[in-house]
């Protein structure tokens, strides 16, 4: 009922003229983000040594596991649904064959440290073959919450499975990461939380998920910090419900690998909120997708797209931060809202477009702030083009093209700075009627008297 409402306000406020405002409360305040602040440690005192070697390593008692040597085969856990194991994963090295190299049956937690200095790995040969009931298709796969920890190293590779999988929580709180695998390399069901770490994922599929679609808390990605490069043949971070980044550095690229059809550098079916970080995308498809809304409050991204830059079907909004953005189009939604923030868009079709794909939003295109930089290419091309109207109460926004406006309703210019092709403006012209004087071709006598008769977007 809570969300029906909010829906209700946004529209009511869209008919009153009222902003409507994404609040980073209004999108996560059903999910848990807080990464828990656990105690890692264990006690040499009292732990199990475990030397590995050619039979596979059953564990079905609570307890503290340190793990050393080469390994050919798999460490099976299977413990009561109350109970918890650690591993402590110090310089092992697991070939697993045909099967999983670690495989949590059943536990209330399973945490699996990487001890400083340590280097592990885990490879298999090929299509597991499956021991119970479970599709059991991961280098490290559980069936309970898992936390991945500690300042070691851990690599994988498979070139027919995929990395780490979760069917609940998967929590990773620091270590170095290299995967490279045909599947995802990261994904927990329920969620994945990343506190710290650093992180070469190569993968065919999403390098990082999260999909439950049935639990309304659950299906979420949350990342506080981290040092990221990812080469993903599908989505590189995807989240069903919720994508929520708010610091690190990310260096992601996509392109066309195996099955997928879905391209994404960052994707959630519902939302995402990024509060900070340090992006540097290229992508042939969007950089930044939402089926439903975008808040971007800070951080500085670099995104190079073959598609758009920055799309949403419901409403993209920006709060702050620091945006160079090259693609077809720069920033598209159903509604796009500027508070702040420095941005710079070279478009090869529209600067920010508004056109409808929710009903949850009216098409508007509304600056209230911030330094805006548009440059378009030539042709049939806009700076702002909305299927609805144009606000701009505020900021400085420069734009550098044939047709700087086209909007369908009704435009408005209550407040900030408009420079088209370095003359500073007061007028918001209409692309039907024709170039903004200056450019070449451009209509001098400027738009004609009524806007836009057809109602179209050009």
């Amino acid at each position: 009922m809570m969300k029906k409402a909010k829906i209700l306000l946004l529209a009511l406020c869209l008919l009153t003229g009222c902003n409507a405002v994404i609040s980073e409360a209004d999108l996560s305040e059903d999910m848990d983000l807080d990464i828990k602040d656990q105690d890692y440690s264990y006690e040499l005192n009292g732990s199990t040594y475990i030397q590995l070697g050619n039979e596979d390593v059953y564990i079905s008692e609570e307890g503290t596991y340190i793990l050393e040597g080469t390994l050919n085969g798999s460490v099976i856990v299977e413990v009561s649904k109350d109970e918890k194991v650690h591993l402590v994963l110090n310089n092992v090295d697991i070939d697993a064959g045909d099967f999983a190299g670690i495989y949590i049956v059943e536990a209330d937690e399973v945490i699996i440290s990487l001890p400083e200095g340590s280097v592990n790995a885990i490879s298999d040969s090929g299509t597991y073959t499956q021991i119970d009931g479970n599709d059991v298709d991961a280098l490290i796969f559980s069936k309970a919450d898992l936390t991945i920890e500690g300042s070691g190293a851990l690599h994988l590779s498979s070139a027919d499975n995929h990395g780490i999988v979760s069917k609940d929580d998967l929590i990773i709180d620091g270590g170095t990461y290299v995967i490279d695998v045909a599947g995802k390399a990261l994904c927990g069901k329920d969620c994945v939380k990343i506190a710290d770490g650093s992180f070469d994922l190569t993968s065919l599929k999403d390098a990082i998920s999260s999909d439950n679609e049935e639990d309304e808390e659950r299906g979420y990605i949350y990342i506080s910090d981290g040092d990221f490069t990812i080469q993903s043949g599908a989505d590189g971070i995807y989240a069903y419900r919720l994508l929520q980044i708010d610091g690190g550095t990310f260096h992601i690229v996509t392109s066309k690998g195996g099955s997928a059809d879905s391209f994404k550098a960052l994707k959630s079916d519902m939302e995402i909120i990024l509060n900070g970080g340090t992006f540097t995308i290229s992508t042939i498809d969007d950089g930044i997708h939402s089926d439903g809304d975008i808040l971007i409050a800070g951080g500085t991204y670099e995104i190079d797209s073959s598609d758009d830059g920055i799309h949403a079907d419901g409403k993209v909004q920006i709060d702050n931060g620091t945006m160079n953005i090259t693609a077809r189009e720069g920033i598209e939604a159903t509604y796009i809202q500027i508070n702040d923030g420095t941005i710079s868009i070279s478009a090869s079709d529209d600067g920010m477009n508004a056109t409808k794909q929710s009903n949850s939003y009216a098409s508007i295109i509304e600056i209230n702030g911030g330094n805006i930089t548009i440059v378009m290419g030539q042709g049939d091309t806009d700076g702002l083009d909305a299927n609805g109207s144009i606000y701009i109460n505020g900021g400085i926004l420069d734009i550098t093209g044939q047709f700087p406006f086209d909007y369908d309703n009704i435009a408005e210019h209550n407040g900030g700075t408009i420079i088209v092709n370095g003359v500073e403006t007061d007028e918001i012209t209409n692309q039907f009627g024709g170039g903004f004087p200056g450019m070449p071709g451009g209509n001098t006598d400027g738009p004609p008297e009524g806007g836009n008769p057809f109602g179209g977007n050009h």
